[in-house]
């Protein structure tokens, strides 16, 4: 089988996957207007939470389009009219306002310093997502210390914002700054390509985080692929020396393929649904939203982790407070 005759079966197999989803998400909304909003099927059980759903995308290399990744389910979340927030957490080599477009006036870093507030610095993006901007070029940023992190914990937690998921965007590798935001959320998706490397970098990641801070559950996302092939052979490596060496969950969250019409709407700063809603990248992350939302519909408990983001909110909820495992 040749290259394009692969391509070509995997987008009819994305086609009639994201037809099957299409399809089970109008019988959900069987019975009202026919138009999707925030209260009606795949956000139902979400919207009605007071406490946001967190999830850290991550990756233990860099260059593994994790940013793109954090950006296209953004919007993705967004048009099934979610109220979503990107944290750009990558704190000293930020570009997710880049690749959008946009030109923030203020970062994180104006919070940090105790110039300006969360509102004062957040901005929209496309349909409606707010972006929470980082700096780039700060050296200071790269690694915060102690004070830096508990400040910005309380900043968060006693944001007055009303968000129905927040993606973080981390930057790659195992720094401090790494590991304390995906410690602050509830769900973990690590991304990684077939590039060996990526995935020796991906282990390392999950390695780290289970060794010091006994994180037993993630997501993998496997980027810029040929075929399904080729990314259930990433995660099925990454699963067999994970089983072997380490007590952890790795759960297979699908693949984005290498797609031409994705890089071309990188380049007129857009997210690929937008730019090309056919492209097979652009049904790969419709079916990649449609598969997250469906897995939020299940308990805080069944995910096995909870969030120190918006923790005045969580104590409400459970009400009890988190536990010194979960603030470590």
């Amino acid at each position: 089988m040749t290259m394009i005759d692969d391509l070509d079966n995997q987008v009819a197999t994305l086609k009639e996957l994201a037809r099957q989803a299409e399809l089970k998400r109008l019988a959900a909304e069987r019975g009202n207007s026919g138009s999707w909003d925030a209260s009606s099927a795949e956000g139902r059980n979400i919207t009605q939470r007071k406490v946001p759903y967190t999830m850290a995308v991550t990756s233990g290399k860099g260059g593994v389009g994790k940013t793109l990744v954090s950006v296209n389910l953004a919007v993705n979340f967004a048009r099934r009219g979610l109220k979503v927030l990107v944290i750009d957490a990558d704190l000293g080599l930020a570009n997710i306002d880049v690749v959008l477009g946009l030109s923030p006036t203020h970062t994180i870093q104006d919070v940090l310093e105790g110039h300006l507030t969360l509102d004062q610095v957040a901005i929209k993006g496309p349909y409606g997502i707010t972006i929470l901007p980082a700096a780039s070029g700060v050296a200071d940023l790269s690694e915060l210390s102690d004070v830096q992190r508990m400040a910005l914990t309380d900043h968060i937690d006693n944001w007055n914002a009303d968000f129905d998921v927040v993606l973080v965007d981390t930057g790659a590798g195992i720094s401090p700054n790494v590991r304390y935001f995906i410690l602050a959320v509830e769900k973990i998706m690590v991304v990684a390509t077939p590039d060996p490397a990526s995935v020796t970098d991906a282990y390392a990641l999950m390695k780290v985080m289970y060794m010091n801070h006994r994180i037993a559950r993630f997501d993998l996302l496997v980027n810029q692929v040929s075929s399904e092939k080729e990314a259930l052979d990433v995660f099925r490596t990454l699963h067999r020396v994970a089983d072997k060496f380490l007590n952890i969950t790795l759960d297979y969250q699908g693949f984005i393929p290498a797609d031409a019409q994705l890089k071309q709407a990188v380049r007129q700063q857009l997210v690929v649904s937008e730019a090309f809603p056919e492209a097979p990248a652009s049904i790969a992350f419709d079916i990649l939203t449609s598969n997250l939302v469906e897995s939020w519909h299940k308990s805080r408990e069944d995910q096995g982790r909870m969030t120190f983001f918006w923790r005045r909110l969580l104590k409400e909820e459970e009400g009890s407070a988190p536990t010194s495992e979960e603030t470590e």
